[in-house]
């Protein structure tokens, strides 16, 4: 199964969910994202593999998925899609679940290239001009370049960007309700998310000025502001 994970066949199943939404045909786009959260778990499962071939190439599908200039990530088209009544409750259930291994993939791949790729390196590689950029680029090695635009990659910003949303709190909100039918791991991957929100900081107090930082806006001071996260929206 590893090997016929390319982008081949992510690029069929991510435009067939296009396809089907355009289309309202619900049934089949409830299938796509089934079989799209199957193909995310094996992808994990190769990043987290010991044989570095499969590593590698998990790396190469990251970086057409996620970290391209032109991502085929679906995943937030998916949740701003679902309406209740339309969609099925184990519908619900994969694109949690395709939340959670999404946002997992992405923290452990961001953590291991920036402790791979030393932060004086990756500044240096991500200041230069376009066209000095591009040159060094064609002679990295190919890993190397997909691990320090990885390391780039705000995580957080994606989170709080294309993920967080008042529907994405709603539709967690509404699976929770029947928590007595749910298996265990998808009660577990809904209160992750819940922590997730509580823990999230946009904006962080600071003693030196007595004011806040914006982390919307580093440069900008909120005075008497404290820190806040993103739990109200619970």
């Amino acid at each position: 199964l590893i090997f016929t994970m390319d982008m081949f066949t992510f690029n069929l199943v991510l435009n067939s969910t296009d396809n089907f939404h355009q289309r309202k045909k619900y049934s089949d786009l409830m299938q796509a994202v089934a079989l799209y959260h199957e193909m995310m778990q094996l992808l994990q499962e190769m990043y987290l593999s010991k044989d570095s071939t499969e590593h590698v190439m998990a790396l190469g599908l990251m970086d057409r998925l996620f970290y391209a200039n032109e991502p085929l990530d679906r995943l937030p088209k998916l949740l701003s899609w679902w309406s209740p009544g339309t969609f099925t409750r184990e519908y619900l259930c994969d694109l949690v679940e395709l939340c959670h291994v999404t946002l997992k993939l992405l923290d452990t791949n961001s953590k291991s290239c920036q402790k791979d790729i030393p932060a004086d390196a990756r500044r240096k590689h991500k200041f230069k001009d376009k066209k000095k950029r591009e040159e060094e680029e064609r002679r990295l090695d190919a890993v190397e370049r997909m691990k320090n635009t990885a390391a780039e990659f705000d995580v957080s910003s994606y989170f709080a960007k294309k993920i967080v949303s008042n529907q994405l709190v709603f539709m967690y909100t509404r699976l929770l309700t029947q928590y007595k039918i749910n298996s265990h791991h998808i009660n577990h991957h809904i209160v992750a998310l819940f922590l997730r929100l509580c823990k999230f900081t946009i904006v962080q107090e600071d003693d030196g000025s007595g004011g806040a930082n914006d982390m919307r806006d580093p440069g900008k001071i909120l005075i008497g502001g404290k820190t806040v996260t993103l739990e109200p929206m619970l």
